[in-house]
């Protein structure tokens, strides 16, 4: 348990400062879904991994992020909802709660680590005016790691060691009545994410793909395999139907 949280305490770190950006986007290291994958290596059960993270996905998979403003943290949330939940056993749905509440509160822990890292951005102008560009360098990598550490790492690892046994021996204890009402939450939090995604690429000459989807799902009973190849497909002859129509 003591590696599982250190490890996963820091990837949620390096996630959060972007340490390196790149990372965050060609690797996806920020999405919740990686984090399940690499939880159930470190536990032995990759498809509970794959499935508690696939499921918190779904709630930020609509979230964008506007000139830096953000409703709810999908790195925070993701890394440490998805290792909390994992390390107690819990549900997917019930873990999706987690997950959610810690996501809010790192949108509330965000900006005040970019106010704090305003003070690294002065002593980098004034390391630039000394032409001290090994100054500028540490400025811009080192320091805003070291908030970091303070504010995601040490708290994180701390939630994680301390916090996991706990939320498992609550979660044993509450009434069956809760725990129901807590994964009716998680079934509706995920409609809301792709309610977002589809608020944000939502164009009528798509609606048809989406009533596909509907149907396959709802009343033909297919699984998420299946009807994802379905909806490859779709794209393909899309693409390809699209690009015909452009060219005359």
């Amino acid at each position: 348990m003591f590696l599982q949280a250190f490890i996963m305490a820091l990837l949620a770190m390096l996630s959060k400062c972007g340490m390196p950006m790149w990372s965050r986007w060609s690797l996806g290291m920020g999405a919740p879904l990686i984090a399940g994958f690499l939880n159930g290596i470190i536990m032995g059960d990759i498809p509970y991994g794959l499935q508690m993270g696939a499921s918190i996905m779904l709630v930020y998979v609509g979230v964008a992020v506007i000139g830096g403003a953000i409703s709810a943290d999908p790195m925070l949330g993701g890394w440490l909802g998805v290792t909390a939940s994992m390390m107690a056993h819990s549900d997917p749905q019930v873990g999706i709660t987690v997950a959610t509440t810690l996501g809010v509160l790192g949108s509330v822990i965000s900006p005040f680590e970019r106010t704090l890292n305003t003070t690294w951005v002065a002593r980098a102008h004034k390391y630039a005016e000394d032409g001290n560009t090994k100054g500028v360098q540490l400025m811009a990598t080192i320091a805003p790691m070291l908030v970091a550490f303070v504010i995601y790492f040490i708290p994180g690892f701390i939630m994680l060691y301390f916090g996991a046994p706990a939320l498992e021996s609550i979660l044993a204890k509450v009434p069956a009545k809760v725990t129901t009402a807590l994964a009716t939450v998680g079934h509706i939090l995920p409609a809301l994410g792709l309610g977002m995604l589809m608020n944000l690429l939502f164009k009528s000459s798509l609606v048809p793909f989406l009533i596909f989807g509907f149907v396959a799902t709802a009343y033909l009973k297919l699984g998420t395999m299946p009807v994802a190849f379905i909806g490859v497909g779709f794209a393909i002859m899309h693409y390809m139907y699209s690009r015909k129509e452009s060219a005359q």
